[in-house]
């Protein structure tokens, strides 16, 4: 269990030199991450519920017996699900479990299919896989991102940085730099980090319906089933749980008797894990729906800051505590020398030093960044003499 348990708190502890997303991103590779591990490590816990499945068959070996249906698969009747009220005596404790000693255990009705559990072998690989698919968009990422904010921010998250002006100003200097002599645009860096937030979003709808098909088509409603359940009269209905993750189960053992001829052994199995299982799931439901819901609001907004050029530049003000004047941020983030595109990148990366500098940094680089990212307006607003701008201006940047 340590060996679990000490990597995903080294993960949780772990931080990056630099921001490089944003909250929604990270409620995929790292929150849901590290609770697919978590719900994996529960589910790999014999110490906490005891063996998996246990078995109990006339005749057959209690280890024989365990081993088999683990293997070979348990089931259930659909017509003896009962209600909740008949497994838990509602209103009448003493009767409780007389009717239907186990939810669906019982002799089939003649024709009736029955329905086979075997997702119990699976769970601990599947919450594996699961945990890995939720990581894939940020390692792409990463990939893409290829340690750029990290190069640019530096020591600048260093607070000793706000009292040490003349160190802070020279990596303010150094962004500039960067940006005047750059030859390489920001709008693939940005159109990357936005398809792979598309990307999160579309692997976490793909965990609803792949972990809907992993238990039999009953996922899908399984957290709202559970939620409607609890609040409404249990003797109008069986409990989901006990359908989708059943605690009793049936076992058919098949062997040759004395004669030569096949005999079967109708066999009861308690599967244990099954008890941590249920909650499990909910949990999940819920917290794929949330994580879905948020995601789709997070591309909605980003849409809208993709259209709507006065919102990037609030956005940015915003970050800065309103340091800066509103067309200073207006200026640089329509640059004349970059297409939509490369603006839209201009502003990504924009953004994400905001979010690693502090607001007087900042402040001091997008005063610096103006006549790097729109010299023709900086001209024209400094020129208060006449019509034209002066030639030693042109003189200046020539020389630079």
């Amino acid at each position: 269990m340590d060996g679990i348990v000490g990597p995903i708190k080294a993960y949780i502890k772990k931080r990056d030199a630099a921001t490089i997303d944003n909250l929604a991103f990270k409620l995929h590779y790292r929150v849901t991450f590290v609770i697919m591990l978590v719900c994996m490590m529960l589910v790999s816990a014999r110490q906490y519920i005891g063996d998996p499945i246990s078995c109990i068959a006339d005749g057959v070996p209690g280890g024989t017996m365990d081993l088999y249906c683990w293997i070979h698969s348990t089931f259930s009747v659909p017509s003896r699900w009962g209600k909740v009220s008949d497994e838990y005596g509602e209103g009448a404790p003493h009767t409780s479990g007389r009717a239907q000693p186990h939810p669906g255990i019982g002799p089939p009705v003649p024709g009736e299919e029955v329905v086979h559990h075997r997702y119990y072998q699976w769970v601990v690989f599947v919450l594996f896989l699961q945990a890995a698919m939720f990581h894939i968009p940020r390692i792409i990422w990463k990939h893409c991102e290829g340690g750029l904010m990290k190069m640019l921010v530096g020591d600048l998250t260093n607070p000793l940085m706000l009292i040490n002006k003349e160190e802070r100003m020279e990596r303010v200097m150094f962004i500039k730099k960067y940006f005047n002599e750059s030859t390489k645009s920001h709008g693939g860096y940005a159109i990357n980090f936005f398809l792979c937030e598309i990307l999160a979003f579309v692997n976490v709808i793909g965990q609803i319906y792949f972990t809907d098909k992993f238990l039999g088509n009953q996922f899908s409603t399984y957290g709202w089933d559970v939620l409607t359940i609890t609040a409404s009269d249990p003797s109008d209905r069986a409990d989901p749980m006990n359908m989708v993750f059943p605690k009793v189960t049936k076992c058919t053992f098949f062997k040759y008797g004395s004669s030569g001829t096949i005999t079967n052994t109708d066999g009861l199995c308690i599967l244990a894990l099954n008890i941590v299982n249920e909650k499990i799931y909910v949990f999940l439901w819920f917290w794929f729906v949330a994580v879905a819901l948020f995601s789709a609001i997070a591309i909605v907004y980003r849409m809208f800051m993709l259209l709507i050029p006065a919102m990037r530049a609030n956005v940015i003000m915003a970050r800065t505590l309103y340091q800066v004047q509103d067309k200073t941020v207006k200026a640089i983030l329509s640059s004349p020398k970059h297409g939509w595109v490369d603006q839209i990148g201009d502003y990504w990366v924009i953004y994400l030093l905001s979010k690693n500098l502090p607001p007087v940094a900042m402040g001091e680089l997008l005063e610096e960044l103006k006549p790097v990212l729109n010299p023709d307006k900086n001209i024209y607003e400094n020129n208060t003499s006449g019509a034209y701008p002066p030639l030693d201006i042109y003189e200046k940047e020539s020389a630079m």
